[in-house]
């Protein structure tokens, strides 16, 4: 949950460390989040009330449910039927950013994979699939575009990004974070599999299966996380269009050879 009071932003804003290093999976409000997120937010914040900060929050949810809905108002309300889109509306997490940002580095601009991966790191399984595709020039974007990052947030606050590892190590690869009791180190070996499966596959196979690495990977595996999910319902359809148009534009040309 990222309200503005009672969670690190709130205690960031007190001067109080972002980072809990003896916080376990079940320590309310605790902050798993890479740096970068925190150093987006906690600025906003500072200049907002907590009544504004929440309720932009919440529209920034809904505006990215709307637009991995085609900007279509009733399949969004379908999409947020889906119990885990449902719960991440009730705790306002991030999941619904990362599907969009997902969903649009797959059919428009792969580089997006590396601002995901700034804000929860299983994104970056994005940039494995596009060397996986031999995509070279999309892969050394978004690798330029992650080592951008991590080289601004480190020099605009070291000490976070010590507070992170710290946080990374006392939790270790057994962590378990998700609703079955399987440990983070299985899990990202499974989403590794995936993800190289996706990148050996046809596209309209291995996207979707790419966002199953991706949600398999998050660190935290709640409910609501499974949110991610989504994002194969508008990179499914696109592929859908895609289909149609190459068979249109074949059955045209066989038209325009037969009429000739």
């Amino acid at each position: 949950m990222l309200l503005r009071t009672s969670t690190p932003i709130g205690w960031r804003l007190s001067g109080l460390p972002l980072y809990d290093p003896s916080a376990t999976s079940v320590t309310p409000y605790a902050y798993w989040y890479p740096p970068p997120l925190a150093q987006v937010l906690v600025p906003v914040a500072a200049v907002l009330s907590s009544d504004v900060f929440d309720a932009a929050w919440v529209g920034l949810l809904l505006i990215c449910l709307l637009a991995i809905a085609g900007g279509r108002p009733i399949v969004a309300l379908a999409m947020a039927a889906y119990v885990p889109v449902a719960v991440e509306l009730w705790f306002l997490n991030v999941h619904l950013i990362l599907a969009l940002l997902v969903v649009l580095a797959v059919r428009r601009w792969p580089w997006l994979f590396a601002i995901g991966a700034a804000i929860k790191l299983a994104p970056g399984l994005g940039i494995l699939y596009l060397l996986l595709r031999r995509r070279w020039a999309d892969a050394l974007l978004a690798i330029a575009v992650g080592v951008v990052i991590l080289i601004v947030s480190v020099a605009l606050n070291p000490p976070a990004w010590s507070g992170f590892i710290a946080t990374l190590q006392s939790r270790g690869p057994g962590d378990i974070s998700g609703l079955l009791p399987i440990p983070y180190f299985a899990r990202l070996i499974v989403a590794i599999v995936v993800t190289v499966v996706a990148g050996l596959v046809r596209p309209r196979i291995g996207e979707p299966l790419l966002v199953v690495a991706i949600t398999i990977a998050l660190p935290t595996l709640w409910l609501d996380a499974l949110a991610v999910l989504i994002a194969i319902a508008p990179i499914v359809a696109s592929a859908a269009r895609s289909r149609s148009a190459d068979t249109s534009s074949a059955v045209g040309g066989l038209a325009h050879v037969s009429e000739s």
